[in-house]
């Protein structure tokens, strides 16, 4: 026979169920509310607005260009910009090869950018400017850089050739480069002439100068007995002093085939005819 259960007994444990019920919903809607409320008086309090702007990787452009492009200043809303745009009119500013904009810590904004190597110098109207890894010809006056001054090079492709040749070598042979002199002629356009800080004259051609140049702290301290003079990388590597270069061009001790001619290396052909060179 089954057994008949009271109403009566199941009404409190109803009325407990329904309380429970209650309860839960009272305190979700009182949590809801006071996440809303906090959000409210966040957005309207000090803490949300930005309080400082930072920039990290600036040399060519000032730290108030990038500021001033990205549109963000102090006061303004914290959350009220979008970090893609505003990167995006960063990068747009000249030699700036990469923009990001994070926001860091409780209330700054840091704008880092990743600029242009200058790989050279070029002087116009009357000032230098640096030419950029990019080939491209900075607007403003460079400062103090450590980069070879061109000349003779016209802004196109020769020039960009050039520039990517310098960006390719060594900063640390790079840093010895004073000058890079265009001397080519119709018989062989791409001639360079490089003058080294340390004293040195470098000829060569645009092509594989790079590659070529890596070699030269090497190449240096095999000369250190024959004395300053020029390198020749156009056709192997050959050496000849100064004083056989721009002097008479004479044996100073009247026979040929002396040291004094010069120093062939690599392809063993340095040797001269007895008319000199």
């Amino acid at each position: 026979m089954d057994k008949v259960i009271d109403i009566e007994e199941r009404i409190p444990s109803l009325r407990e169920k329904r309380k429970r019920r209650t309860n839960r919903k009272f305190i979700f809607l009182l949590l809801l509310f006071l996440l809303v409320l906090a959000v409210l008086l966040y957005f309207q309090s000090p803490l949300s607005k930005v309080e400082s702007v930072g920039v990290e990787g600036a040399r060519l452009n000032s730290g108030e260009d990038y500021i001033r492009a990205s549109g963000i200043s102090e006061g303004d809303a914290l959350w009220g910009f979008r970090k893609s745009e505003s990167a995006r009119k960063v990068a747009s500013l000249q030699g700036v090869k990469n923009a990001e904009i994070a926001r860091t810590g409780l209330r700054s904004v840091t704008i880092k950018v990743e600029e242009w190597e200058p790989a050279a110098l070029i002087e116009e109207e009357g000032a230098f400017h640096a030419v950029l890894a990019n080939g491209e010809v900075f607007s403003a006056p460079a400062g103090p850089v450590p980069a070879p001054i061109l000349t003779g090079f016209k802004p196109g492709k020769e020039m960009n050739r050039m520039v990517k040749e310098l960006d390719g070598l060594p900063g640390s042979v790079r840093a010895l480069i004073s000058e890079v002199k265009s001397s080519g002629d119709k018989e062989n356009p791409d001639a360079i002439t490089a003058y080294m800080s340390d004293g040195y004259e470098v000829r060569g051609v645009i092509s594989g100068f790079s590659e070529k140049m890596a070699y030269y702290p090497s190449i240096v301290s095999q000369l250190s007995d024959e004395g300053k003079g020029v390198i020749d990388l156009e056709v192997g590597l050959y050496f000849r002093p100064y004083k056989e270069v721009y002097g008479d061009g004479s044996d100073p001790d009247g026979e040929n085939g002396t040291e004094d001619e010069g120093t062939a290396a690599e392809d063993g052909s340095g040797e001269e005819g007895e008319d000199g060179e």
